[in-house]
């Protein structure tokens, strides 16, 4: 609309050359702050990670919760390409290996909204500015030792960008139960990958990493 504008007033003749002008001058005027409103909207379009990224003067923490060592592995890669640091979220009371015994709990936990004892804690979580958050889909959403793990830290004006596996739930209902948890912490785009995938996810978490604007490359892990 506003190029068709440009066309249309160049084309008028008129005998005072100023008045043209004027009009050339003020149409440019109008296209120049389309185009800063339409570059705002895409700055604000870059989502919170990519925002704080370029910020942070703190540290990535990358946290997860693994039961079979499939989020392990994501969050493995996770802290490789960003140099974060990584901590494992561990209860207490250890789930039973065998798998339907396993069920057996987590659904008593869910019904229980129970909130496991953890047996690892951050030490100086104040020094994160970004927390990469991983964890299996349990019942449809974060195993409940991961709730306990929100409510143990204060997350204002932290970014949390969650991580996940699954067997065909997606993210389910985790990234709203996170939001309710940590209201003031801001949400970033989160990853799903099937477990089964999990050995192969390496491209698909880079990629993620990127798309937040925390992608450094492969960082030497003592």
């Amino acid at each position: 609309m506003i190029y068709d504008r440009i066309d249309i007033c160049i084309n008028i003749r008129r005998k005072d050359g100023k008045s043209v002008k004027k009009i050339i001058t003020a149409v440019l005027c109008l296209l120049a702050a389309s185009l800063s409103l339409s570059s705002c909207g895409r700055e604000k379009a870059e989502g919170a990670a990519g925002r704080q990224a370029e910020e942070r003067t703190g540290k990535v923490l990358v946290a997860f919760f693994s039961y079979g060592g499939n989020t392990r592995m994501l969050a493995e890669t996770a802290a490789r390409y960003t140099g974060g640091d990584l901590f494992r979220i561990e209860t207490e009371k250890s789930y039973s290996e065998d798998y339907d015994t396993c069920l057996k709990e987590t659904a008593r936990e869910m019904e229980e909204n129970a909130r496991p004892a953890l047996a690892s804690h951050v030490v100086h979580m104040e020094e994160y500015d970004v927390v990469l958050l991983g964890y299996p889909i349990w019942w449809g959403s974060m195993p409940m030792a991961v709730n306990t793990f929100l409510e143990e830290y204060d997350f204002k004006g932290k970014v949390i960008a969650p991580f996940c596996t699954h067997g065909g739930s997606g993210l389910g209902s985790s990234v709203e139960d996170l939001k309710k948890i940590c209201p003031e912490a801001e949400a970033a785009e989160g990853l799903a990958v099937y477990g089964s995938k999990a050995d192969q996810s390496e491209d698909q978490v880079k990629e993620w990493l990127d798309k937040l604007g925390l992608y450094e490359g492969e960082q030497d892990r003592e």
